[in-house]
């Protein structure tokens, strides 16, 4: 099971986009000033950001506010521009750099760890093979799609091993790119998380289309490796919260006919509630309360919570929550 910081929480930590965390942000309006970069790269990439550290600008709250302006009124929600993306990853690469001349040092670094995570990347996916956890199982998962023989499934399961290639970096990524300095490591973060954001979206619109035409993907039609995969994408379909619903609909009967998991179901059932402010049936989602410190959502009903996910096969949630712990390892409050 893949977890990833999900919304809210992706503008407060620049994280791991697990299946449920919610937290929020300090809310610092964005400059004019910063208003223009958003919507210019080439200025973005020219600005002097050192100097606006300098003057003691809440950096951190800056960059909350760029990802805010993805939240559109009236509209789910949407990747970074380019200009915003500029403008994000600077201002994380500057809160975090102690001095200009490392600022310079970590732009040179980030480019140069995310070059070889694209070229690793590339390589998985033409038939280079890890043989180490975590990127073991994307290597597996890619030769699980050359050897699918039905075409759609194929497409599915290419998709979502590329999804699983960027979903392990956020644990995993100085396994390729080696240990980076704080603000090179924020540059790379900020890179990652644009880039699974369109990965998602385009993911998601291919999903749709898919299932469309053909239905949701069963577990005695397609298999379950294909059944999850698509299940996978969809709970990663956070900026389209309507085709979750959509999906979870499509679920629901095929859960009791054993052509999706129950498991699956469950995960986007919570994930699902939460994302619309309502209590979660599994206890699949939650945030960070302290340092190394997970607790789950408000539950639907905290005495049943144990014999759904047990009728669910995803385990206790004492167990769920001892996994959970390690992603609040740098909460600071």
């Amino acid at each position: 099971m893949t977890h990833r910081l999900s919304g809210a929480a992706a503008l407060a930590a620049l994280a791991l986009m697990t299946s449920g965390f919610q937290a929020e942000p300090a809310r610092v309006d964005l400059p004019p000033a910063l208003v223009a970069l958003a919507e210019d790269a080439e200025a973005a990439r020219d600005f002097d950001y050192m100097d606006l550290k300098d003057e003691g600008a809440d950096l951190t709250g800056f960059s909350n506010a760029v990802y805010r302006r993805t939240a559109v009124p009236d509209s789910d929600p949407r990747c970074l521009t380019e200009g915003e993306a500029v403008l994000q990853e600077n201002l994380a690469a500057a809160n975090a750099a102690p001095d200009r001349a490392a600022f310079d040092d970590d732009r040179a670094a980030a480019a140069d760890a995310w070059s070889k995570f694209t070229l690793f990347e590339e390589g998985l996916a033409h038939g280079q093979r890890a043989t180490e956890p975590p990127f073991k199982s994307v290597s597996d998962a890619y030769a699980a799609a050359d050897a699918e023989t039905d075409p759609r499934a194929r497409e599915l399961l290419r998709r979502t091993a590329r999804d699983q290639a960027h979903s392990h970096a956020w644990d995993a990524g100085d396994k390729v790119w080696g240990v980076l300095s704080p603000g090179a490591r924020a540059r790379v973060m900020a890179r990652l998380m644009s880039a699974t954001c369109l990965i998602d979206r385009d993911n998601t619109a291919w999903l749709k289309a898919d299932v469309a035409a053909n239905g949701w993907f069963r577990i005695s039609t397609s298999g379950e490796r294909a059944s999850s995969a698509a299940w996978l994408m969809a709970q990663h379909a956070d900026r389209d919260r309507p085709f979750q619903r959509q999906v979870l609909a499509l679920m629901e009967p095929l859960v009791e006919t054993g052509e999706v998991t129950r498991a699956n179901y469950a995960y986007l059932w919570d994930r699902l509630a939460v994302s619309e402010n309502r209590p979660q049936r599994y206890g699949t989602q939650g945030r960070c309360v302290g340092r190394d410190r997970w607790e789950p959502n408000t539950l639907e009903d905290p005495d049943r919570v144990e014999a759904l996910r047990e009728e669910a096969d995803i385990g206790s949630l004492d167990e769920y929550q001892a996994h959970m712990h390690r992603y609040c390892a740098d909460f600071a409050g």
